[in-house]
């Protein structure tokens, strides 16, 4: 970035939290200077997001000693004392989601690709309609499926519909049919100057069958707002996303962010259009592929919405759950989860009925925090079905191949307390590895929350988002690396012996059991050389079984957590009995370094109550709980240890949404073919201008594994 461009304030507004990025120039080098956060401004009694902006603007003031508010607004432009910014840049997940309802021919085909197109950006879908599916509810009863989905149609209010169906060169028939079911229901009542105003129109997308086009819009000509795109689905073995998702993209801008309370305020005073989160995220991912050639998981837990963004060279797919969340999002979780599932990562019993009452209250109450042990684990439990159904989801997108770097946001996560729990969140869930190629995954933890802001940052200036992407978020907390093993084998066999040598330190060797997580620290900043020697029924990566693999020479990075052996299976089962359940659950935490001693949970009856920061007073402390816990344990000697950070620290939540609207829909009846999988999407022209930023990468200084 040019001098002459002077510092820049960027903007991430959520609907919980508002945070601010101070960037500028340090010795001829893009890096960012400070940031704060405050409380969003959406609600009463503000009503404007820039109320959110000017206090956390102020705050970041007072951290970096440069004074960037004068008299309620900010200073602009930068003073030669270098007071103030010269550049504001904003984006935002605070609007909510886009309601649309999907209208497809076949559930199996069409309504599945308009699903997975329709899952770029923030959005939830009130209702499918498919032609097939009528033809089954109904026995043939052609008139009476009609009249029913024309009657749901009518109360589900949605914010547009996404019309597609038919092959290329295929019928017309279907699709036409199903315009006319459309304009049934939101045909305008007769007026005395015609249909309605394009103005009052509901917006349709067609991405349907290109030989239908005429006779779609005819049908749907004076009752909706048509916007054309390519086929989703021009064959049975092909899909054609990226033109239904950027007029989606493009819709859910000029519709959902339009709504922000002070959005024209906003909009006048950054230097680019306001933009979506999930989109600069979407952006940066892409660009981490296709720089360092690597496949690459991005994923964010927000309070409303759960986003998972998969790269590599040449393709990409997104994910964006806009009502699946830590706080706001969280009424899905438990729908498609349901509170046992959530209890199952729980180290301690607790009642249903009672787990219920917490999270109904986190839901109501979402800028609360973990006020003791049992609250933050609880919060990592939910944070394992949310990445999980956003896994799913991705699944359901594409045949997931194997990822070696996978960066993690969000505010449950960015804030844990350990690094270790973070590790285990996504551990714990990560999908079957039976196809797994890759040898070793690289963790890490976005804990500043930058992707996004780099992304941001690119739309103004591509030289600076990179710069800054490779001085202040790579560089930022590397958690983990970790080896996932492919084999089974019964609990307590040796599944491979590890050997770990720091450079210019003293070397590790541990043998590794099924059934086991075993953590050997190398700090950050230190480099070591990792030989694994699986056991003969083991595998690493597309190694055969048994072959012995090692790493080049100093190849492994330090992090948070040094190198993770995971060899506890995948999917990973955990035992069916509770008390031998929670007793592994709590082995794993000692493993990692998060708890110490024997588990605190074993002898006392189910918690009665899992009180908020503000009933903690009518409560026993969580010192007193673990006291009365060692007491009855038959092991006096053996008495647990509550860590530190445990006792004197709190989890600050992340951003969120609004509650969305609508009722939710399982994708179970919209399965493909295990033999039909969906072609790679191709890279936007967006990165053109980050790509000419960077030079051809060089080899070496990533992890990469061979046979000895």
């Amino acid at each position: 970035m040019s001098d002459e461009k002077g510092a820049i304030l960027l903007a991430e507004i959520g609907s919980l939290t508002t945070r601010v990025t101070l960037v500028d120039s340090v010795d001829g080098e893009i890096r960012m200077i400070g940031r704060a956060e405050t409380v969003s401004s959406i609600d009463p009694p503000y009503k404007s997001v820039l109320y959110g902006v000017l206090e956390a603007a102020a705050q970041l003031s007072e951290i970096t000693g440069r004074k960037l508010v004068y008299e309620g607004q900010l200073l602009m432009p930068q003073t030669s004392e270098r007071d103030g910014v010269d550049h504001v840049i904003a984006i935002s997940s605070a609007a909510g989601d886009l309601s649309l309802v999907v209208a497809a021919v076949a559930s199996d085909f069409s309504a599945r690709s308009a699903v997975h197109a329709v899952r770029s950006v923030y959005t939830s879908i009130l209702q499918v309609i498919t032609l097939d599916g009528g033809a089954s509810a109904t026995n043939g009863d052609n008139a009476l499926w009609i009249e029913r989905q024309v009657q749901e149609l009518l109360t589900t209010c949605p914010d547009a519909i996404i019309l597609t169906g038919g092959l290329e060169g295929g019928s017309l028939n279907a699709a036409c049919r199903l315009a006319h079911i459309v304009a049934l229901a939101i045909a305008p009542p007769a007026q005395t100057n015609g249909g309605r105003s394009d103005i009052d129109a509901l917006p349709v997308i067609y991405a349907g069958n290109s030989a239908a086009r005429d006779s779609v819009m005819e049908a749907l000509s004076g009752c909706a707002k048509m916007f054309v795109v390519d086929n989703v689905r021009p064959s049975l073995e092909r899909e054609n996303l990226d033109a239904a998702r950027r007029e989606i993209e493009c819709l859910y801008n000029e519709l959902a962010l339009s709504r922000l309370p002070g959005m024209p305020a906003l909009q006048r005073l950054s230097q680019t259009p306001v933009t979506t989160v999930c989109s600069a995220e979407g952006l940066m991912t892409r660009f981490l592929a296709e720089r360092y050639r690597r496949r690459v998981l991005a994923i964010n837990l927000g309070a409303a919405s759960s986003s998972a963004f998969l790269a590599e060279p040449g393709s990409y797919y997104p994910v964006v759950l806009g009502n699946c969340g830590m706080a706001y999002g969280l009424s899905t979780v438990l729908a498609e989860r349901g509170v046992a599932n959530i209890a199952r990562w729980l180290p301690f019993p607790i009642n249903e009925d009672v787990l219920t009452h917490w999270l109904l209250n986190k839901l109501i109450r979402p800028h609360l925090v973990p006020a003791r042990r049992e609250d933050l684990y609880i919060e990592h439990a939910i944070a394992r079905e949310a990445l999980s159904l956003t896994l799913n989801a991705l699944e359901d997108q594409c045949a997931l191949p194997s990822h070696d770097l996978i960066v993690l946001g969000g505010g449950v996560l960015a804030n844990a307390p350990h690094p270790a729990l973070v590790a285990l969140d996504v551990l714990d869930v990560l999908p079957s590895s039976a196809n797994q190629e890759t040898l070793a995954i690289e963790l890490h933890l976005d804990s500043l929350g930058l992707l996004p802001v780099c992304g941001a940052l690119a739309a103004f200036d591509a030289d600076a988002a990179v710069m800054m992407f490779d001085r202040d978020v790579l560089r930022n907390v590397p958690l983990a690396t970790c080896v996932v093993i492919v084999g089974e084998g019964q609990a307590g066999e040796a599944a491979l012996e590890v050997e770990l040598a720091a450079r210019g330190g003293h070397t590790q060797r541990v043998t590794v059991n099924h059934g086991q997580i075993v953590r050997l620290p190398l700090e950050q900043g230190g480099r070591g050389h990792l030989t694994l020697r699986p056991a003969p029924h083991v595998r690493i990566g597309r190694n055969a079984p048994g072959v012995e693999v090692s790493s080049d020479v100093a190849a492994i990075g330090g992090s948070a957590l040094g190198v993770v052996i995971d060899a506890r299976g995948r999917p990973l089962r955990l035992p069916e009995d509770d008390n031998e359940r929670r007793a592994r659950l709590w082995e794993w935490l000692v493993a990692l370094g998060v708890e110490h001693g024997s588990n605190p949970y074993t002898t006392p009856p189910v918690l009665a109550s899992i009180p908020f920061e503000s009933d903690v007073a009518a409560n026993d402390s969580m010192e007193a709980v673990a006291s009365e816990s060692a007491e009855s344990s038959d092991s006096a000697d053996d008495e647990p240890v509550m860590p530190p950070w445990l006792a004197n620290e709190e989890v600050a939540e992340g951003a969120a949404e609004p509650e969305p609207k609508g009722r939710r829909i399982s994708l179970d009846d919209l399965a493909l073919p295990e033999n039909d999988e969906p072609s790679a999407e191709g890279l936007s022209d967006d990165l053109s201008s980050l790509r000419a930023t960077v030079e051809e990468p060089k080899k070496g200084g990533w992890l990469r594994f061979r046979k000895r």
